[in-house]
């Protein structure tokens, strides 16, 4: 019987969010007669995904990282590397990837690295100068989840851009869902056109630009919803900003869902406000259920979605040109649909889970040498 190639997942945690929710992927549809899926988190908790994921019988390792360089963290890693026989160690965002990549370093095992997003603004870091090119060197494969994410790796990384390969994130089409008894839950009726959104509530979703933009919006049509289903840091601050806008009956908050299906179905348009995105597994799970989108000019999103063919792209943190592309899209639910109906078939061509599956497949043999 030919030997599992062992593969650990490092990361953060498994909470929720795109990277996570890229890693829960990979472990349920990799070929488990091929492969062996287990994780490390490194900031001390598991992470409701994780959770999840936990209760099927993956393998979880669970680290406290210390302030600073944790050298004690390379060592524990490594323990982990040597005695589960780890072929692959895939590590999900940078600073994982630092901790994977030493401790592999005297291992056998190979390393994936694979850069899900980028801070908002991306910045130069001479450390990260000096140490990114020898790492890259001990890496068997980086990946990005968009072209920009791959500019950003060569330009602010010093990664060698030839080294790089983009691999978009996919997911499993969504179906709409009869969410009758949801929307009269929340008090939405046919009369309402719902603008939505479901992210977690950080800064570098720029949640006020839509708020803001959807003040606007309101103002001239009071049948317009703002359904925001999520939860995070700034949502309080963000109540706030509605209770001053005075758009308290027209902004929903649902707080975070883990059941994003049904919500989706009741979104006529989603928007997408972001300082910067990766490749975002919401617009996408938007785009199967042919969902129409507006989206700001921002990283993976312009690789996307074609303004004005199968969504529309604004300005970032520009509220008027938000504003007025939602009231168009308000008024016009023909033009919806024929935008949403288009980023199903873009959803199917590019984005579709099986082409990020077999993606990297082939990548976890290529670097073991097994993809004759």
């Amino acid at each position: 019987m030919t030997k599992k190639i062992n593969i650990l997942h490092l990361t953060y945690d498994m909470g929720i969010g795109g990277t996570e929710q890229v890693i829960l992927q990979l472990i349920k549809h990799t070929d488990e007669s091929v492969f062996n899926n287990s994780v490390v988190c490194i900031e001390g908790k598991i992470g409701a995904i994780g959770e999840k994921l936990k209760t099927t019988g993956t393998e979880f390792h669970l680290f406290n990282r210390q302030p600073g360089f944790d050298i004690n963290l390379i060592k524990s890693v490594r323990q982990i590397l040597v005695k589960n026989e780890i072929d692959i160690v895939h590590c999900h965002q940078y600073t994982p990837y630092v901790y994977g990549v030493l401790a592999a370093l005297t291992c056998k095992s190979k390393v994936v690295f694979t850069e899900h997003g980028r801070f908002y603004p991306d910045r130069y870091s001479w450390k990260r100068r000096v140490i990114n090119p020898f790492l890259g060197l001990t890496t068997h494969a980086i990946v990005a989840i968009s072209a920009a994410t791959k500019d950003a790796l060569a330009e602010y990384e010093w990664f060698a851009k030839n080294s790089i390969q983009v691999i978009y994130n996919g997911i499993q089409a969504a179906s709409p869902v009869s969410a009758e008894e949801k929307k009269s839950a929340l008090g939405l009726s046919s009369e309402n056109t719902v603008f939505g959104t479901i992210t977690r509530f950080d800064p570098i979703k720029n949640l006020p630009m839509m708020i803001e933009a959807f003040s606007q919006v309101y103002r001239d049509n009071n049948h317009a919803r703002l359904l925001m289903v999520g939860d995070g840091e700034e949502r309080q601050q963000l109540e706030q900003l509605v209770a001053q806008l005075g758009i308290q009956d027209a902004v929903i908050f649902t707080g975070f869902q883990t059941d994003t299906a049904t919500y989706m179905s009741l979104i006529d348009v989603y928007v997408l406000s972001s300082f910067s995105e990766g490749t975002s597994m919401t617009l996408l799970e938007a785009m199967s259920m042919s969902t129409c989108c507006v989206v700001t000019n921002v990283g993976g999103n312009v690789e996307i979605i074609t303004d004005q063919s199968d969504g529309y792209i604004v300005e970032s943190d520009n509220v008027p040109a938000l504003s007025e592309t939602m009231k168009l899209l308000l008024n016009d639910s023909d033009l919806r649909y024929r935008t949403g109906n288009l980023a199903k078939d873009t959803f199917d061509q590019k984005f579709d889970l099986n082409q990020m599956i077999q993606r990297y497949r082939q990548t976890y043999l290529q670097v073991l040498g097994q993809d004759k």
